[in-house]
């Protein structure tokens, strides 16, 4: 059986080649013209879409404020109409709100569409201290004794801290005082009285010994003593005054730096 073989002609078999390159780049050139018309038309969607409307930040819901008013949040967040709520700088926000020394914590959270939430932790203003160099001076102070303030006046019914000695202060900071055992005792007796929603009745918390401090409440002063059972001694000073409603009409005082079943209210002479 005889067998014919044909073959291609080199010219021929290199022009099948060249053809056969140029088919493919053509379809390489087609392949990335449609990538990239694709992808610049998602971009272009997605940009219009970043930066459409819905993104603008429209509402914002303040919370936890109590002395700091919200204008002066809303001013310190610097929101504007068409400010971006991708592109707003959360971090130098919450910095600018807590210039205010009242404010202890800011919590920024986006939620769509166009709406931040601001979440305020505010320190609690406890007791006043008279400067003894300035007469009529008074440093406001929250319940950790940091000095939030130094004002001629008063804006809500506070205790005045009597006999607290200290070294120097600084607004925005904790006092320095000498003895900072008797400091922390009177810290957490001011803390006790703002747990148990006390502060606002006391009008003055003697200090000056502080195995023997001395809180009065409408006219009757307690002697709790020292640190030993704080809690339990402010608990029964809620307890008397719920018992006893009228008793702050007449002056007097209690004795109840000892933990006992009974107490005796002795009148002022």
């Amino acid at each position: 059986m005889n067998e014919t073989t044909f073959r291609i002609p080199e010219d021929d078999e290199r022009e099948a080649l060249e053809e056969l390159k140029r088919v493919r780049k053509a379809q390489q050139r087609r392949a990335y013209y449609y990538l990239a018309a694709s992808v610049g038309i998602i971009v272009f969607f997605l940009l219009f879409f970043l930066f459409s409307p819905f993104f603008h930040i429209n509402d914002v819901v303040i919370v936890g404020n109590y002395r700091v008013s919200q204008e002066e949040i809303r001013t310190n967040l610097q929101i504007h109409g068409n400010t971006h709520m991708l592109l707003f700088n959360t971090r130098s926000a919450r910095s600018r709100v807590m210039e205010n020394l009242y404010i202890a914590d800011v919590q920024i959270e986006r939620l769509l569409p166009g709406r931040m939430h601001v979440e305020i932790s505010e320190r609690r203003l406890t007791a006043y201290v008279e400067l003894e160099n300035m007469p009529g001076h008074f440093l406001f102070l929250d319940d950790y004794g940091r000095v939030l303030e130094v004002r001629t006046y008063f804006f809500e019914p506070l205790p005045v801290l009597d006999g607290l000695r200290f070294t120097r202060f600084q607004v925005g900071e904790i006092l320095e005082v000498p003895d900072t055992a008797a400091f922390n005792v009177i810290v957490q007796y001011a803390q006790l009285l703002n747990t148990y929603e006390l502060i606002d009745r006391v009008t003055r918390i003697n200090a000056s010994d502080s195995s023997n401090i001395r809180i009065t409440i409408e006219n009757i002063e307690f002697n709790v003593g020292g640190v030993a059972n704080a809690d339990e001694k402010i608990r029964t000073i809620v307890e008397i005054l719920n018992e006893m409603p009228n008793v702050g009409l007449i002056p007097g005082s209690m004795d109840i730096s000892v933990i006992r079943g009974e107490y005796f209210f002795e009148m002022l002479h």
